[in-house]
């Protein structure tokens, strides 16, 4: 009884087995309720699992591995232009242009796409574009408030060491937040996996869980629909853990300032 107590009690630190117990509890008892109610437009555990297996049989594999595939393309060449403008930020010539490109996310792509269609030459080209003009924006955004986070003590103790400007730059600026580079990837990996469905149902003809997903939406087959949303969100959440897990791998020591958050 203390123990369910102690769940409700404000900034009250658990222990790792009184957590997977209290998650153990909230997960089967969100299944139980979803089983048992009657909603509407809400399908039962069963049905979507049976809708799951079914689109398994029609190809859900590999259009998630097309998918994958298509956002890590986009990832790529979205961290290599990313990178190169906050870098260049460093010279004053360069920072209207990053802060710029940080302002364009408050645009969305609809309306756009007719320019982006202009400029590319087939429909893979024109999907890469349009995620890559979707996580630039925000990648720069980031990247900047991190490098505008480096503190002049930072900076002050390379120059003591008698570094020429450009090897602090390299050791406080690149060397020095590689690891917080990983972590804005982290974040941002999740707008394009949330970017690719929009795209991939705009541009059909490579296939794709986007394209997937538009399809089953347009007969109302409900039960495909959260199959696929929820496969969609299993991937998105293992892509997490994954650049977290890398993260820690390559920087162990990394979050020890801020006490391993």
């Amino acid at each position: 009884m203390e123990t369910l107590l102690s769940w409700f009690f404000p900034n009250h630190k658990m222990s790792l087995t009184s957590a997977r117990v209290m998650m153990l509890f909230q997960l089967v008892a969100f299944f139980i309720i979803w089983s048992v109610a009657d909603f509407l437009f809400l399908p039962s555990p069963i049905e979507i699992g049976t809708a799951w297996w079914k689109l398994m049989g029609d190809g859900l594999l590999s259009e998630l591995a097309t998918s994958m595939l298509l956002s890590l393309e986009a990832t790529m060449f979205t961290v290599v232009i990313s990178l190169l403008l906050v870098y260049a930020s460093v010279m004053p010539f360069f920072r209207p242009l990053a802060a710029l490109i940080s302002k364009f996310r408050f645009n969305g792509v609809v309306g756009l796409t007719l320019f982006f269609t202009i400029l590319t030459s087939s429909g893979h080209s024109l999907k890469v574009s349009l995620l890559v003009s979707t996580m630039v924006v925000w990648f720069v955004t980031s990247l900047r408030e991190e490098v505008g986070s480096i503190s002049l003590e930072e900076y002050e103790h390379a120059r003591t060491l008698k570094m020429k400007e450009w090897r602090v730059v390299w050791e406080v600026v690149v060397l020095g937040r590689l690891d917080r580079v990983i972590e804005v990837l982290r974040q941002n990996a999740a707008i394009s996996w949330v970017m690719l469905t929009t795209v991939e149902g705009f541009v059909r003809t490579e296939g794709g869980i986007g394209a997937m997903l538009v399809q089953q939406a347009k007969y109302l087959h409900m039960n495909e629909v959260l199959a696929i949303q929820i496969t969609i969100l299993g991937v998105g959440i293992a892509l997490d853990w994954f650049w977290g897990f890398v993260r820690k791998a390559l920087f162990p020591h990394a979050d020890l300032s801020t006490g391993g958050k």
